[in-house]
């Protein structure tokens, strides 16, 4: 019996961890973050974000969605090349 419960406890710590380590979408909405220097995203809402260029005033507004605790950003409507092509995977240590 001694065995049993110690072995349920083990469980239910590594159990523990894994909730505490799962990035959602409270950690992120309403936050800004810089991409790669250039950029800044904010994610607006559990399913939109906005982002835009410095120093430029370029910027759009796009969807995104966590999956297996990476952030997937998809496509956004700015009218700048260099910023409709931030879209794709990131990890969260990828945003400053």
């Amino acid at each position: 019996m001694k065995k049993l419960m110690i072995n349920f406890g083990a469980i239910l710590f590594a159990s523990s961890i894994l909730i505490s380590c799962s990035l959602n979408e409270k950690d992120l909405v309403g936050k800004t973050f810089s991409i790669d220097g250039y950029h800044n995203i904010e994610f607006k809402s559990s399913t939109r974000y906005s982002i835009y260029q410095r120093p430029l005033s370029c910027g759009g507004e796009g969807n995104w969605y966590i999956v297996d605790n990476k952030i997937i950003l998809g496509t956004n409507d700015s009218g700048c090349e260099s910023t409709r092509r931030i879209r794709g995977t990131y990890e969260r240590s990828q945003l400053k």
